[in-house]
């Protein structure tokens, strides 16, 4: 029997090495208690602008460490940030977590604002205030900063995985300019930049011309994307092409008929138009052009005989 207990005995001390006295003494990782994110408008804004994602925003805010016990003043701890102190903004992109703060000299930047920033700000207007509870997962996570002094303001050091309390006012919103991707035309597009002067370029004439040709690019407000070839340096001959032939693409040639000397024109090729199903390979600026693609020719008519 007293072997029975010895073993037992062993087998506890095994299990609670510490209280056996052996065994690693460690200390145990410290848990944060980590509050739910909460978000209290404090002032609505006003004017027709909202904030969105990627939207350029530009707020004025007041960060502290969260404190459980703060209950009377909305569980802001210990001040940690504040644009407010030295008459500052910020000015971030939401939505991409864009942004980092420096305070203080050698203090070292918090890697980013943290994705309860976006959440936050996201359907505020100008002028409008809300305060934010963010738990680390939505603030600054694991990063951490030691106390720092600015302009005699001493800010206390954050801890890696605190919770924090924001306060939040919109100074201004930039809106993100999207523009919607423009499917390629399937039939020949042209536009006339600048209309010269005589007579206009009819089939059989030959034309020499200046041009610029960009791969079509939809998302792009002027349609052109990257620039494989053109001829606009001084040392680059003037292209000599007779209108109606097939010494050059013809789009290329369809679209300068009318054209008169000295005028300038954009011209979109489709790939019928173009070099259709053929692919070519990269020019002058080290651009391909794949098969099937639509391109983008700025022309001026330099001479027609």
């Amino acid at each position: 029997m007293k072997a029975m207990l010895q073993l037992i005995v062993a087998a506890a001390c095994a299990a609670t090495l510490v209280a056996c006295g052996g065994g690693d003494k460690t200390p145990a990782t410290v848990v944060v208690a980590q509050p739910a994110y909460k978000m209290t408008e404090t002032k609505v804004g006003t004017g027709d602008l909202v904030a969105a994602s990627g939207d350029t925003v530009t707020i004025k805010y007041t960060g502290y460490l969260y404190s459980e016990t703060a209950t009377t003043n909305g569980n802001r701890g210990a001040k940690i940030m504040s644009t407010y102190d030295n008459s500052t903004t910020f000015t971030y992109t939401v939505g991409v977590g864009a942004g980092s703060f420096t305070v203080g000299s050698g203090a070292g930047a918090l890697s980013s604002v943290g994705a309860g920033w976006d959440q936050t700000l996201v359907g505020m207007r100008v002028g409008g205030t809300r305060t934010a509870i963010l738990p680390d997962n939505l603030g600054f996570g694991a990063n951490k900063r030691d106390a720092v002094t600015v302009n005699g303001i001493t800010y206390a050091a954050i801890p890696a995985n605190s919770p924090t309390v924001f306060d939040f006012e919109m100074v201004s919103i930039t809106k993100a300019v999207i523009i919607p991707n423009e499917p390629a035309p399937t039939t020949l597009v042209t536009k006339d930049l600048v209309i010269g002067t005589g007579p206009a370029a009819v089939n059989g004439q030959t034309a020499t011309v200046r041009y610029t040709g960009w791969l079509y690019d939809g998302t792009r407000e002027n349609r052109k994307g990257a620039k494989f070839d053109d001829n606009l340096a001084t040392t680059d001959a003037v292209l000599p092409t007779v209108i109606g032939s097939t010494d050059t693409v013809t789009g290329f040639n369809t679209g300068i008929i009318g054209m008169q000397v000295g005028g300038t024109r954009t011209v979109i090729i489709p790939p019928a138009l173009g070099y259709g199903a053929t692919a070519r390979p990269a020019g002058k600026y080290g651009i391909a052009i794949p098969a099937n693609s639509t391109m983008v020719f700025d022309i001026t008519l330099v001479s027609i005989k």
